[in-house]
């Protein structure tokens, strides 16, 4: 779209229009009568019903107006002969491409800087964003269109498209013309036909500290606005990228240490095992853990921890328990050694972090299981059995992972058909509701009080039912990490499903 103007406007600057068509302000000029000689893009923009030789009255040095559902201020500019100026500006324009573009959790900062760019900016609009393997991330939008597109392209070859390449790579630093015969470099993006949409309009998204990726704007109408929108969009989309990369980077780590879920937990013939966790805070992993190794005997080593601290420095610390106590577990099936080994190993990676910790080792007999736990400062585990009697196997231990003399307890007991073990964190026994004085934690008599209902239950229904009785328990209150392990020795004659909740 070009300006209007009047030959007379045109007569006494030449090339006005052309200079007023670039600045994102727009610019009404009238002469000594007050009919309108010139408009530029901006103006035709923001009043679409204005025409020259209207007349514009304004009384005043300024004005504050609503048109097309927009806010927008003038101010007057006198100039030479009776003639002035409207100098207007649209002030929601910037506040909402502000808006848009902070955007939430999830939101796409380059989706909405190609809808904000069409058609104020230009007529189509894309975000080229470099990527891995010379490929570019790109979002497009064409006036017109319902919603943006977007897809991953080849980045264009230093060799063919050095312009737009070096752009792309932040080499050049200002806005740039690209080259008409590097535009097919862009037909992926823009479409086969966009050497015929030429002038085509690369400006830079600089982030804080480098070039983020490159707005694109075919048949740009306003190059000062797409400036101002580049410069305003280039730090949101770095922050974008930088979310993105470290939300990828996170998944990366937490995925060998997510808990195995109940449709995956091992089989062990006449043993059934249910889990469930909780992680508190936004980490899908937190400093509690359960691990189940069935043995080529037949049987299992099992166990449950938790690692002092919450977050981030939770889930690292927790990382390396579990990794240095798999590689122990290599050599290693007896409880008790594993915890003095695991002590040890800790003790010279330098770890100022406790964990406390349960293993139990489970070995088949004629009569059920004979079931082996050694622990570590950790919360006695219960035993409910077939016959709904609970009772706790109380066990002394210190921590692992800070005394170099530390001390682990060790018993052995057995599981007859339809007993279950419960492996369970302090955040099961611990959770609390209330505030201050008045704080009541769930305590090991309601635990022991939920398990007697679950008599009769698979493994996995009682693990469930201790987690939902827990957060019910929570109500509205903060939780910290939670996790159960129950382990329960199937009655005889009967094998159901091993994570069956029923």
């Amino acid at each position: 779209m070009a300006s209007d103007l009047d030959p007379v406007a045109e007569l006494l600057v030449p090339g006005l229009h052309r200079l007023l068509d670039n600045i994102a302000q727009a610019v009404i000029v009238q002469d000594e009568s007050g009919r309108i000689q010139l408009l530029n893009v901006a103006a035709r923009r923001l009043f679409p019903d204005l025409n020259l030789g209207d007349d514009f009255e304004r009384r005043g040095e300024s004005f504050v107006a609503e048109t097309g559902g927009r806010r927008v201020s003038g101010r007057l500019r006198r100039l030479a002969d009776g003639w002035h100026a409207w100098v207007v500006s649209d002030e929601d324009f910037m506040l909402e491409a502000s808006r848009e573009l902070a955007g939430g959790e999830g939101h796409d900062a380059a989706a909405a800087l190609v809808q904000l760019a069409v058609p104020v900016v230009g007529e189509q609009a894309a975000v080229l964003l470099p990527a891995s393997r010379a490929r570019m991330s790109w979002w497009c939008y064409t006036d017109g269109a319902t919603k943006p597109t977007t897809g991953v392209a080849r980045a264009p070859a230093p060799r063919t498209a050095p312009v737009l390449a070096s752009a792309l790579r932040g080499v050049i630093a200002d806005t740039v013309t690209l080259p008409t015969e590097e535009l097919p470099a862009l037909a992926a993006v823009l479409g086969p036909d966009i050497a015929q949409r030429a002038p085509v309009v690369a400006a830079p998204l600089r982030g804080p500290d480098r070039s983020e990726g490159l707005l694109v704007v075919a048949r740009p109408i306003a190059d000062t606005l797409l400036v101002q929108l580049a410069t305003l969009a280039g730090p949101t989309i770095g922050a974008s990228r930088r979310r993105d990369e470290q939300a990828r980077a996170l998944t990366l780590l937490q995925a060998p240490l997510l808990p195995l879920r109940p449709g995956a937990l091992p089989e062990v013939p006449g043993m059934q095992f249910g889990v469930a966790y909780r992680a508190a805070g936004e980490l899908a992993v937190g400093g509690d853990f359960y691990l189940i190794r069935p043995s080529p005997e037949g049987g299992a080593l099992f166990g449950l921890g938790d690692v002092c601290g919450k977050g981030a420095e939770a889930l690292a610390e927790s990382g390396r328990v579990q990794h240095t106590l798999a590689a122990l577990m290599i050599t290693e099936q007896n409880p008790t050694r594993l915890l003095y080994l695991l002590n040890r190993a800790l003790l010279a990676a330098g770890r100022t972090v406790f964990t406390t910790m349960v293993l139990g080792a489970l070995q088949p007999t004629p009569a059920g299981c004979r079931l082996t736990l050694a622990t570590g400062g950790h919360p006695a585990p219960m035993v409910l059995r077939a016959g709904g009697d609970v009772k706790d196997v109380g066990l002394l231990g210190t921590v692992v992972g800070i005394l170099p003399d530390a001390r682990f307890g060790r018993t052995s007991i057995t599981l007859t058909p339809g007993d279950t073990c419960l492996l369970y964190s302090d955040g099961v026994t611990e959770a609390g509701r209330g505030f201050g004085d008045n704080q009541e934690q769930f305590g090991p008599a309601r635990l022991a009080a939920c398990l007697r209902d679950c008599a009769g239950m698979t493994a996995q229904a009682v693990a469930s039912c201790v987690e939902r009785t827990v957060y019910d328990w929570l109500g509205h209150n903060d939780g910290d990490d939670l996790a159960v392990l129950a382990v329960r020795v199937n009655e005889l004659g009967l094998d159901p499903p091993e994570n069956s909740a029923h």
